[in-house]
């Protein structure tokens, strides 16, 4: 798990039959004192977070299974939370 600040939304046409009715957000990940850390990334919200939110992401294999029911799903990052305060 790790915390990453919500940078903007993502939209694909043409996408992996899992991500259809998701929501798609770019977020980038940041260490201990809220600064950039590496590269943005893709995540599926999963509890209503928005641009500007800091979140906690959770990456784990088979998560999108055990929160979504899907089998074999390409999906790595997963929001879990909204952080208020650090």
């Amino acid at each position: 798990m790790y915390i990453a600040k919500v940078i903007g939304n993502m939209v694909s046409v043409i996408k992996h039959e899992s991500y259809n009715n998701k929501k798609l957000l770019i977020v980038q990940p940041l260490d201990l004192d809220s600064k950039p850390s590496g590269p943005a990334i893709m995540a599926v919200d999963y509890v209503g977070a928005g641009k500007d939110d800091i979140v906690l992401i959770s990456r784990a294999p088979g998560l999108a299974k055990e929160v979504f029911g899907i089998e074999n799903a390409p999906m790595c990052e997963l929001i879990i939370g909204i952080i208020d305060k650090v």
